[in-house]
């Protein structure tokens, strides 16, 4: 999963977290340092992420995928590591998944040659701005959603003087976000795609079902949204011909099972590929996804492979004060960790290089974070200078607040410096 810049020409030093003053290195000379997060060999707070796990959940994935005969674009905006989205397809992933123009082009410019553009793409600016990023790179095979006429008449004015740029459009159909609503709007986007004589060329359908969930009882608002796609697909087959290539896509990290079980079928009946765009789950978490991949395994045929995936990512800090007998502050906040979705969980401590026991009883909680410090109540095992390995809530929100994640061996060494590119 190296990333060539990030290991040779990218100097690194202590402007980035977690690299001691003094100290001056390349990511692949970082493996000769022998840093233990644990035993405080750098300064804290740090990002990191377990190789191990990644590599197992890849797998697992990945294995799931091919046996329910679904193809994946994993959306690379969780850790905007292209390096990472290289690795999948070479593991056999169909292509990736991004979100807007920074994306695209930093996926394209590492080499990705099919790419999902899983957004419409607005009016004359961003249209513009998409048929530019397309057109440095001619063999690239882009998707892109469209949820209305305007979005198509902005894209093919925008493709008026690049007669070497191709786009295959994708109808969104959606819920709660973007995407049409009504099946009327849908054949309205695909005639449009049609009166551009090629240009964008029908590709099929797509949404994101996630969108639709209000509540615990989501499975109508799915049935609903899942039949908008079937209908819409078949309108979509009927203009583009039965010897088209057509994709249906949809798929999350968190209700991926529904749509396996739910569109797969119709994709094989109706000779369309079904492209899921999970991307989170590599990754996973201890919160919002370790709940929504316990709830997979609880509701569905799908449960070997969600109970089997594990949290990629710790957060490490020192305990920088004990201001009060039940309080104790540790060293990162909002700045080093999401709190979107749930804030940190304490996993393990460390004292001088060994493990604390702080189980049992009323362990210790992060209770709230202001820009710099974490409040941690039932905090009366940990002492100032201790370290602690928290679990994060929400990887995407979790990896963009990094411009250097550590990655750590097997004996929780650091042995690789892993770039994002958020811009």
């Amino acid at each position: 999963m190296t990333d060539a810049a990030t290991q040779s020409a990218t100097v690194i030093d202590a402007r980035f977290r977690g690299i001691p003053p003094g100290v001056v290195l390349s990511g692949g000379s970082v493996r000769s340092k022998n840093w233990s997060p644990a035993r405080g060999d750098m300064p804290l707070p740090i990002l990191t992420l377990d190789k191990s796990a990644l590599l197992a959940n890849t797998k697992r994935f990945l294995d799931y995928a091919d046996d329910a005969g679904v193809l994946l674009a994993p959306h690379a905006k969780t850790p905007m590591m292209p390096a990472f989205a290289r690795s999948l397809v070479e593991q056999g992933a169909w292509g990736a998944t991004v979100a807007n123009i920074q994306q695209l082009y930093t996926l394209l410019d590492a080499g990705l040659t099919r790419l999902i553009y899983a957004s419409p793409p607005g009016g004359a600016t961003g249209a513009a701005h998409l048929v530019k990023t397309i057109k440095q790179f001619p063999q690239a095979e882009i998707l892109v959603f469209l949820d209305s006429v305007e979005a198509v008449k902005a894209l093919h004015a925008a493709m008026a003087e690049s007669d070497d740029v191709k786009i295959r459009g994708l109808v969104e159909l959606g819920f709660g976000r973007t995407g049409a609503r009504k099946l009327e709007t849908a054949i309205g986007i695909r005639d449009a795609m049609l009166s551009t004589n090629g240009k964008i060329a029908l590709a099929g359908v797509a949404t994101y079902e996630a969108a639709a969930v209000q509540g615990t009882d989501y499975r109508p608002a799915f049935d609903e949204l899942f039949q908008r796609v079937e209908d819409t697909f078949l309108a979509v087959r009927d203009a583009a011909g039965k010897e088209t290539s057509l994709t249906i896509t949809a798929g999350g990290s968190m209700y991926f099972d529904e749509v396996v079980a739910r569109l797969a079928p119709f994709a094989g009946e109706h000779g369309a590929s079904l492209v899921l765009r999970s991307g989170a789950i590599f990754f996973s978490d201890d919160g919002l996804y370790k709940r929504a991949l316990e709830s997979v395994a609880r509701r569905s045929a799908s449960s070997q492979v969600a109970a089997s995936i594990r949290p990629v990512l710790s957060l490490w800090a020192e305990v920088i004060s004990r201001p009060e007998p039940d309080l104790a502050i540790c060293g990162f906040g909002m700045r080093d960790a999401p709190n979107d979705q749930g804030l940190p969980v304490i996993r393990r401590a460390f004292r001088n290089g060994g493990q604390l026991d702080i189980g049992g009883g009323a362990a210790p909680v992060v209770e709230k974070l202001n820009d710099q410090h974490a409040f941690v109540r039932q905090s009366e095992r940990l002492r100032v200078g201790d370290i602690v390995e928290l679990g994060i809530s929400h990887p995407c929100t979790a990896f963009q607040r990094w411009n250097l994640v550590y990655g750590l061996d097997d004996e929780g060494i650091v042995d690789e410096i892993l770039a994002t590119h958020f811009g």
